[in-house]
């Protein structure tokens, strides 16, 4: 599925436009397909996503910062509730 998240092919941290990798937001928790599944993933610039100490897979304040803004963009988008995003993903990130 296309991303909500993003309508643009640019990084979602730097709005740059090269070496850019996909990443799902939710997917350490065993619901990779879920994110796939509802458009919940972002272009991410390679050092941003997994190859330096900021990147997203490594900073665990930018991981969840994101999962935050990513959730409130899903409930919104769905119309789902707190409680509805928690019956899916199996938690909530607010």
């Amino acid at each position: 599925m296309e991303s909500i998240i993003q309508t643009e092919k640019e990084c979602y941290i730097s709005q740059s436009t090269t070496r850019l990798h996909k990443h799902h937001v939710y997917g350490g928790y065993g619901v990779r397909n879920l994110s796939e599944k509802y458009g919940l993933w972002i272009w991410l610039r390679a050092d941003w996503h997994i190859q330096t100490p900021y990147a997203i897979h490594n900073n665990k304040p930018l991981r969840e910062r994101i999962q935050r803004e990513v959730q409130i963009i899903a409930m919104e988008h769905y119309g789902w509730s707190v409680d509805d995003f928690r019956q899916i993903f199996g938690r909530s990130f607010l």
